[in-house]
């Protein structure tokens, strides 16, 4: 991308603690953009697994006073939490929330998407799902997810960005270098790599260099990463090094234990103290 400075931001939210955290990012991000706040909130607004088959009907007729309760709700909770100087709407939609959030991406023109996360983890992830998680997954746009321990300031001036050598990857990197606001600001680019492999390592730190956009090439700091949870050590990295914002592409597909552990994408959320940006296959343009 030439550049990247959205004016308008979908930001879902389930109304909870931690949605209401990554609302006030998002409004301070949207004062810093100059951006438009779109807030949403999305449910089936299914019955009681228990109702009756007449009960339904009853119902079915009030699902839309419940969605209008919800809009009086939402919008309470958008006014609490957006700085007064910040514009924004909000919308209640009618669907499951994960097909709501794609679907609004795509026909709003919204260019990121700002939400919050639970942090679930193990058998409760593959049960449930997770609606960030998805998200991050299948997005058309970029996705900064925050959790209850980042930071609520939007300024970003060091990045960390793991890289998997995929289009996604690279524009993640870019992303976060544009969001930074600073053509000085240091990108620390990060390959993991096993901690006993010095040539392995050599060849890495080469691959990187012949990878990374040239624009970008100046304010990139390669490091290698090594140990058994690359995850983990980047998280603790980050808090170290006091960066700002972690940009990840998430690669293509997953496996079961992916599905049980979490991606690295989504361990690098419940886990940092700072926002992560990552950007999926279908944001990058490689998939249809």
């Amino acid at each position: 991308m030439d550049s990247f400075n959205p004016k308008l931001i979908l930001v879902p939210t389930d109304l909870s603690d931690p949605a209401a955290h990554a609302l006030r990012y998002a409004s301070a991000l949207g004062k810093r953009l100059g951006a438009h706040l779109l807030v949403m909130y999305a449910d089936l607004f299914l019955p009681p697994i228990d109702f009756t088959a007449t009960a339904v009907g009853v119902f079915d007729a009030s699902r839309d006073e419940l969605a209008a309760n919800a809009r009086e709700e939402l919008q309470a909770h958008a006014e609490q939490n957006i700085a007064g100087d910040v514009p924004f709407d909000v919308r209640v939609v009618i669907d499951d929330p994960l097909d709501a959030i794609v679907e609004q991406a795509r026909s709003s023109g919204a260019e990121l998407i700002v939400m919050g996360t639970h942090g679930r983890t193990g058998v409760r992830r593959l049960m449930f799902g997770s609606v960030t998680e998805g998200t991050m997954r299948i997005a058309p746009v970029p996705v900064i997810a925050v959790n209850k321990h980042t930071s609520e300031s939007p300024d970003v001036t060091k990045v960390m960005s793991p890289i998997t050598f995929t289009p996604a990857s690279r524009d993640a990197l870019r992303y976060a270098a544009a969001l930074t606001g600073n053509d000085d600001a240091p990108l620390v680019v990060l390959r993991g790599v096993g901690e006993d492999d010095a040539q392995m390592g050599a060849h890495e730190l080469a691959r990187l260099e012949a990878w990374l956009p040239p624009e970008l090439m100046q304010r990139c700091h390669l490091q290698l990463v090594g140990g058994d949870d690359a995850a983990e050590e980047i998280v603790r990295l980050a808090k170290r090094t006091h960066a700002d914002l972690i940009a990840f592409g998430i690669p293509a597909g997953r496996s079961i234990a992916d599905s049980l552990r979490g991606t690295r994408a989504e361990r690098f959320v419940q886990r940092s103290e700072c926002p992560v940006l990552t950007v999926n296959a279908y944001a990058s343009g490689v998939l249809s």
